[in-house]
């Protein structure tokens, strides 16, 4: 994964500013376990659902139902739609240094 990063290391949130690779990977372990998924590349930002309601606002905003997110095979919510909530409504966010950010998944 190659990217370029527009922080600088005053601005890390969460975790070690200068982790080791056993350090980071248990970083993204740790904000994994407790739902957060990556939302910025360049800004090293990591997200999660931070509401319980989160369905009601993404309804409310595309003039839809709770029903429209959930796939038809019955497999629950589609990624894409946690993805967006994320990205664009959450306000559970973090800055991790790009070695633990590497480790972390995206929605998609």
């Amino acid at each position: 994964m190659s990217f370029k990063v527009k922080i600088r290391f005053e601005d890390i949130t969460y975790g070690s500013k200068e982790p080791t690779e056993l350090e980071a990977i248990l970083t993204a372990t740790d904000l994994m376990n407790k739902g957060y998924r990556r939302t910025s590349n360049a800004y090293c930002l990591v997200s999660r659902i931070d509401r319980e309601d989160w369905l009601d606002i993404l309804a409310r905003e595309r003039y839809c139902s709770r029903a429209d997110f959930y796939n038809v095979d019955g497999s629950g919510i589609g990624a894409s739609h946690k993805d967006f909530y994320v990205r664009v409504h959450s306000k559970d966010n973090h800055t991790v240094h790009p070695t633990v950010l590497k480790h972390i998944p995206a929605y998609r």
